[in-house]
């Protein structure tokens, strides 16, 4: 998991440039989507973790984080029909992980 992080981080530096000068991962047992136990899901006849990352513009900071299966399905299933659209879920998810991080960080 490590590794996936960092490639991540380092793919979304090669993208927005100084704009991330830090990473931040959600370690918690809990989906920020539902509050559900982080679990597995079945994804194309593969077992899968739903590794996941957002850019929290405004303080320079790529938020990754781990959701359960079926908040993973449903984000994977939405990008499939309409790439690029985020949803509902995104926003709640977005939403909880900037509380949480500012929470954390003391900002």
């Amino acid at each position: 998991m490590d590794e996936m992080l960092e490639l991540v981080f380092r793919q979304a530096q090669a993208q927005f440039g100084s704009a991330i000068k830090r990473r931040w991962i959600h370690a918690r047992d809990e989906c920020p989507g539902c509050g559900r136990k982080i679990d597995d899901l079945n994804w194309k006849g593969q077992r899968a973790l739903s590794l996941n990352a957002f850019m929290y513009r405004e303080h320079g900071v790529l938020i990754a984080y781990l959701l359960c299966g079926k908040c993973g399905k449903a984000i994977h299933q939405g990008a499939e029909k309409n790439p690029g659209v985020q949803t509902e879920l995104h926003a709640k998810i977005e939403e909880t992980l900037r509380d949480y991080y500012l929470k954390k960080t003391g900002h």
